[in-house]
């Protein structure tokens, strides 16, 4: 299965129409989607690196990112890139 991290925060519209378009992928393949929301993360980088950016996708352990704006082609593309992520 698939990871993915969504950076978000509270009353982000932007985040939830992303969030939305990452549900609606999991009808096609299997994806676990881990969201952080950066107003409540505890590590303080977290917050400095992601105010400004969100809505972020991450795959962990690796340095990918898909930062908005993006498309569903853009997270397909994304997902299906041959990055490491272990």
């Amino acid at each position: 299965m698939q990871k993915v991290t969504l950076y978000t925060k509270l009353n982000c519209h932007l985040c939830q129409d992303v969030y939305m378009m990452l549900m609606e992928l999991t009808l096609e393949t299997p994806l676990e989607i881990d969201l952080v929301d950066i107003t409540h993360a505890h590590n303080s980088h977290i917050r400095a690196k992601y105010t400004d950016r969100i809505p972020v996708l991450a795959r962990p352990q690796s340095e990918v990112e898909l930062e908005w704006p993006f498309t569903m082609a853009d997270i397909r593309a994304f997902l299906s890139d041959p990055a490491p992520d272990s």
